[in-house]
């Protein structure tokens, strides 16, 4: 029987809740600076949200990825990459459809930040896995 390799829920929620803090005020601060408070405060919770979901959503499907992928090379570079291309293509389509002011200050570190957060969640799935 296969095992399934996983993180802990805390890790993922602890997670999730650090990235809605960090990109939703990220997020007020440059759009507030360049637009105002209403568009600053919109970008803020809408980028909060979709940080803290999108994290939560990262966790689940770099390990779905993880426990799919057969070859060891597949499974430490694809899920990372794949999970952050999809995730951060749904990030632009939510601000452009609140009509973000700045878009790409505002998703260009929390983009750079899930890169590497997902490599590392990867890399902390490769680490469980028994030894041949």
């Amino acid at each position: 029987m296969k095992q399934t390799i996983k993180n802990t829920q805390r890790y993922n929620f602890l997670s999730a809740f650090f990235a809605l803090v960090l990109w939703g005020s990220w997020s007020f601060y440059v759009n507030n600076q360049q637009a105002g408070f209403e568009a600053g405060l919109i970008s803020g919770i809408a980028q909060g949200l979709c940080s803290f979901l999108i994290t939560l959503f990262m966790t689940f499907l770099i390990e779905k990825q993880f426990n799919f992928y057969r070859s060891n090379f597949t499974k430490l570079i694809l899920p990372p990459i794949i999970t952050v291309l999809f995730t951060g293509s749904c990030l632009v389509t939510v601000h452009l459809l609140i009509h973000t002011p700045d878009i790409v200050k505002t998703i260009s570190p929390a983009l750079t930040v899930a890169l590497i957060f997902a490599f590392f969640t990867n890399i902390k799935l490769y680490k469980q896995m028994p030894a041949l």
